[in-house]
């Protein structure tokens, strides 16, 4: 049986870069082990999937990163997003963190400067 790398790399890329899906989602879609997965990710240099994202928008609405991108645009502090959608602002600060990779004191020392 002859393997199409081509259609698996397309496969595993689209799952985990556009859909965020773990190896262990993909490998019951595909009904095959996860460690399967895995080596084809490896092997293609493809890094798991960023769930952050996902997970953000399912805790706090589908519109919640870009209310969290407005907000910080029209330069609301930590504290005003932390009241806004209801967690702490340490929370607020690491959300900033993994979105923007970068400190919101950075951000702030730029001038406000979009940084990815």
């Amino acid at each position: 049986m002859k393997i199409d790398k081509t259609r698996i790399e397309q496969f595993i890329r689209e799952k985990v870069e556009v859909d965020t899906l773990t190896d262990a989602q993909i490998a019951r879609q595909l009904n095959v082990g996860i460690s399967t997965i895995s080596h084809w990710r490896n092997k293609f240099n493809i890094k798991p999937a960023n769930k952050f994202k996902r997970n953000f928008k399912e805790r706090y609405g589908p519109d919640a990163l870009e209310k969290f991108h407005r907000m910080i645009r029209n330069e609301a502090t930590l504290q005003e997003i932390a009241t806004d959608f209801g967690f702490s602002r340490e929370y607020a600060r690491q959300v900033h963190n993994q979105l923007y990779q970068k400190s919101y004191s950075e951000y702030l020392r730029h001038g406000g400067r979009r940084l990815r």
